[in-house]
């Protein structure tokens, strides 16, 4: 067993899985809702690569396209879907969540049929390199790096802008936030807009990992960023870090020990060691205990 490859392999899928964790957490800091129509920005931030693609377009311009597209539609299914809900019921939240969720899957359903459509990736990206005790892939590289520059990018706006202020302040206390003249609406903007760029560097690394996207591909990220967010601590950037290093994690060493008839439980058996442990602590790793005044 190479240790090594173990760690790097876990540090590469977990930060990927940060990123998606964290798209869900800035949404739920700000307005107290799990954004299960999060799969399908991704979902269609890979289809409009994909048609960028198809347009001729370079690859560069095809992917910062797919990045604005993204954030436009988020901001969009934030406006129209999410924002004349604010102070509902979680309930409503949550159906909301899973009305636009199955929108969007119905939608790219009709424009682009069923079959999967080929995203383009760079032969520079999927080319592995050696390096004597552990092999690397250059997507990998680049997806540490994404990730990592993401981080630092949040941590100064939140901390160092006046949007981050305001993005702490609405997430602490939206009705005492509201007093000192922030404007819910806009903050929500922002938090969305954010949430669709993460989602369209999440589509550019994972669908550069299966090749092909298609209307039901949003399941999976939508799942791994749940169990992130809920194994970390829902609503903070820290939360979602650990949550999503430690499935990344989690998942490479199952990979590494779980003998072959087994690998293809491997899913299943992260998901039930994932409850074992919110079993321990239901407010996640990194999650504070909530108390309820009687």
């Amino acid at each position: 067993m190479n240790l090594l490859q173990m760690f790097v392999d876990g540090l590469s899928s977990g930060t990927l899985y940060v990123l998606l964790a964290l798209g869900l957490s800035l949404v739920f800091s700000v307005m107290g809702l799990i954004n299960f129509a999060y799969g399908g920005l991704i979902v269609w931030s890979g289809y409009a690569l994909y048609l960028l693609d198809a347009m001729g377009l370079p690859y560069p311009i095809s992917l910062a396209g797919s990045v604005v597209f993204a954030m436009l539609l988020s901001m969009a299914v934030g406006r129209i879907a999410f924002l004349p809900f604010v102070g509902a019921p979680g309930a409503t939240l949550l159906l909301a969540s899973f009305g636009v969720a199955m929108a969007l899957q119905a939608l790219a359903v009709m424009v682009f049929g069923e079959g999967p459509r080929v995203v383009p990736t760079p032969s520079a990206l999927i080319t592995s390199l050696d390096l004597g005790i552990v092999r690397v892939s250059v997507l990998q590289l680049v997806a540490l790096a994404l990730g990592a520059a993401v981080l630092i990018g949040l941590d100064f706006l939140i901390h160092k802008t006046r949007y981050g202020i305001e993005i702490r302040a609405a997430a602490e206390d939206a009705a005492t936030a509201r007093l000192m003249a922030v404007r819910s609406s806009r903050v929500l903007m922002l938090v969305f807009a954010l949430s669709g760029f993460i989602a369209a560097i999440v589509a550019f690394v994972w669908f550069a990992q299966t090749g092909t996207v298609t209307p039901r591909a949003d399941f999976n990220p939508t799942l791994k960023a749940f169990i992130a967010v809920v194994l970390g601590g829902l609503g903070t950037v820290r939360g979602a870090v650990i949550g999503g290093l430690a499935l990344g994690m989690l998942e490479s060493v199952l990979s590494a020990t779980l003998d072959a008839p087994l690998i293809n439980y491997q899913q299943t058996l992260a998901f039930v060691l994932v409850i074992l442990i919110l079993l321990l602590r239901p407010q996640g790793i990194a999650g504070k205990t909530l108390e309820v005044s009687k």
